[in-house]
């Protein structure tokens, strides 16, 4: 069982961490029952998770990253943190674009970067 969460501090990082599982899990093109399955779990544990009500322990963090190829860091980043981290693409049309659409460029060059190296 992953750990119920308590605490202003400790209930914002699981909010923050589960929306980034799933928005990860929704740019790989996955529903929440695919991916639980993947993980071995229920997907209403998963929905409990990406929701922020449950916090998962360090041994699921790191499995969950590893599947959504991500590092753990980055599923604790809110999304100013991650348009920090990530590639910056100096196109004048990026502005233009909503940030989830950014996000996603992102994401699909740095797979073709991974899969070129």
């Amino acid at each position: 069982m992953e750990g119920y969460v308590a605490g202003t501090k400790k209930q914002r990082l699981a909010v923050i961490v589960g929306a980034n599982i799933t928005a990860r899990r929704k740019l790989l093109g996955w529903n929440q029952a695919a991916f639980a399955e993947r993980l071995g779990m229920g997907a209403d544990s998963l929905s409990r998770i990406e929701r922020g009500l449950v916090a998962p322990r360090f041994q699921r963090l790191e499995e969950i990253a590893e599947i959504l190829e991500c590092s753990v860091a980055e599923l604790f980043m809110t999304q100013e943190d991650l348009e920090k981290y990530r590639i910056n693409f100096s196109s004048p049309k990026q502005e233009e674009l909503p940030t989830v659409t950014r996000s996603e460029i992102i994401f699909l060059a740095e797979k073709i970067i991974q899969r070129l190296k």
